[in-house]
């Protein structure tokens, strides 16, 4: 580590950049793009009849099925032996299963078949459960879907999946439902729209801060606190999570991320945990920075998983802030495993 890399604190301990770089997560621009809708949304909640038209066929074939796991993802298809094209309103989807599923699916359909048999079967499987899709959506936009025979699946744009883990008496397996660009960005919509009009929060703006830790500075030693070289200890164990507060006010725990670059808070479940603040104390924020959102945003934020997108660079600078005004910047250090300060 070069020279620059390292600062001593007032006993003689060595101080350490901390890197952001280095240790955040990254999360591709469009994943970050998607967390609040497409990959937040759960789609049967748009197929409310699908058991009704589904599970009639498979109990006809004297089998036990159950849905285990719907999901989306940004994942491709596994686009082998077993892998259809269908269309929804003139784009093209992609259905496919593992080649393991597929396997273990055609021994319970058709015990014995040769190969050309299984293929047979699971085609028509898979044609009855995406016949069974359209029949069943109850979104706002009807869709015409077919299932294309002897297309090329290579040559189908995918943008995101969604995941669906069955088990058929005991065995699981999965089918993927590979998506266009269209059909991604419509659901992401939909659910976006759904998560805005049954939100309670208020349609007006506020502004986010993004709190790594905050101090109760007696007010005397307040000037100490912000002098230019001073170092300080945290006290809080050195990690990404953060607390996004609302104005003033505690809002979400959350992660930092990388995105392109830029920091991104990924929303987390769980309790948050506020310091307590010795009275008559003022109270000294350490944030990464802050910035304004509508109702509309702070709603589809309040989902775990939810990434607020950033233009703060990722860094090692942070902001001390009193009542919301910055007062001073610091460099981000780690400290015996926790953070620490270095006031610039």
């Amino acid at each position: 580590m070069s020279e620059q890399d390292t600062t001593t604190s007032g006993d003689g301990h060595e101080v350490q950049l901390w890197e952001p770089q280095r240790i955040l997560r990254r999360v591709y621009p469009d994943d970050a793009k998607l967390s609040r809708g497409f990959l937040r949304c759960r789609p049967e909640k748009w197929f409310p009849a699908f058991s009704t038209h589904w599970l009639p066929i498979i109990h006809a074939l004297g089998m036990e099925a159950r849905i285990s796991e719907i999901k989306p993802v940004m994942a491709q298809p596994p686009v082998g032996d077993v892998a259809f094209v269908g269309s929804v309103s003139g784009e093209r989807i992609v259905i496919a299963m593992d080649a393991a599923g597929a396997d273990s699916l055609s021994d319970e359909l058709v015990p014995g078949a040769g190969e050309k048999a299984s293929k047979v079967v699971l085609e028509y499987f898979c044609r009855r459960f995406v016949a069974s899709l359209a029949l069943a959506w109850s979104g706002p936009e009807s869709a015409t879907v077919t299932f294309e025979r002897d297309a090329d699946v290579s040559a189908v744009q995918v943008a995101g999946s969604v995941r669906v883990g069955f088990t058929v008496n005991t065995v699981p397996f999965t089918v993927w439902i590979g998506l266009g660009p269209k059909l991604v960005e419509m659901l992401d919509g939909l659910w976006r729209r759904q998560v805005q009009t049954l939100s309670k929060v208020a349609a007006r703006g506020a502004s986010l801060r993004l709190e790594i830790a905050q101090l109760g500075v007696p007010p005397q030693m307040l000037a100490e606190y912000l002098t230019k070289g001073t170092v300080i200890d945290l006290e809080v164990k050195s990690s990404d999570t953060i607390t996004i507060k609302v104005g003033d006010k505690p809002w979400m725990p959350a992660r930092l991320v990388d995105v392109g670059g830029k920091f991104g808070c990924e929303m987390t479940p769980g309790a948050l945990t506020v310091p307590q603040i010795a009275e008559g104390a003022t109270q000294l924020s350490v944030e990464v920075g802050s910035l304004s959102a509508d109702g509309a945003q702070i709603a589809e934020l309040s989902q775990a998983g939810a990434i607020l997108v950033t233009e703060i660079p990722v860094s090692g600078i942070v902001q001390l802030v009193i009542n919301q005004e910055k007062v001073a910047e610091a460099r981000l250090c780690m400290y015996e495993g926790r953070f620490a300060i270095e006031v610039r």
